[in-house]
């Protein structure tokens, strides 16, 4: 075989290597379209689709299309906003110019939101042995029990600040935080109560 010859089989044959990959390999963009796409299509159902696809597109590659994962990340939001809202009401505890009135609401919010924070570990913890578990429907009732009564928590936050006389700005800030985190809360109760097992 001449040169010229070698050379257009070698062309050949890394045209047609090429074209098998591509064929065979799906391109990353489509892949994470799809993933996106079944996060979008899974929020639309819940009862904030807007606040679900904001919190939870940020890890569509590693929920990719697993119910299971969906309800872990859906949690993991959750938990992750109420530890930062118990940060921010800290921090408005301890500012100097707080009156007694701010004090006490704030009080018993922190109270409220840690144990939110703690209902939601529970729920988690719960949802990441199920696979493992031998009785799933069990396991899944104590899920769905410890996100309910975390939203209870939440919600007992802000029925509290109408029963006091509190400064605008903490009631903007408390009202923003603990509404943010029932509605997370609440979403990752509807992934909960719809998980096939």
């Amino acid at each position: 075989m001449d040169q010229q010859s070698t050379f257009f089989s070698s062309i050949f044959l890394t045209f047609i290597t090429i074209s098998i990959f591509e064929f065979v390999t799906p391109s990353s963009s489509a892949t994470t379209e799809t993933y996106t796409n079944y996060i979008k299509t899974s929020c639309n159902y819940t009862t904030y689709p807007s606040v679900c696809t904001t919190s939870l597109l940020p890890y569509a590659l590693a929920i990719k299309s697993t119910p299971l994962r969906l309800v872990k990340q859906s949690l993991s939001a959750t938990l992750k906003s109420a530890s930062t809202t118990r940060t921010i009401i800290l921090k408005l505890v301890k500012a100097k110019n707080i009156t007694k009135g701010d004090a006490a609401v704030l009080k018993d919010c922190i109270g409220d939101i840690q144990d939110s924070i703690g209902e939601i570990k529970d729920s988690l913890k719960a949802i990441s042995s199920l696979k493992s578990s031998k009785d799933k429907k069990f396991v899944l009732s104590n899920a769905q029990t410890w996100t309910s009564a975390a939203i209870t928590d939440e919600y007992s936050c802000t029925d509290g600040l109408s029963d006091e006389e509190i400064s605008p700005v903490v009631m903007k800030k408390i009202m923003t935080s603990m509404v943010s985190i029932a509605r997370l809360s609440s979403n990752a109760l509807y992934f909960i109560n719809h998980l096939n097992i």
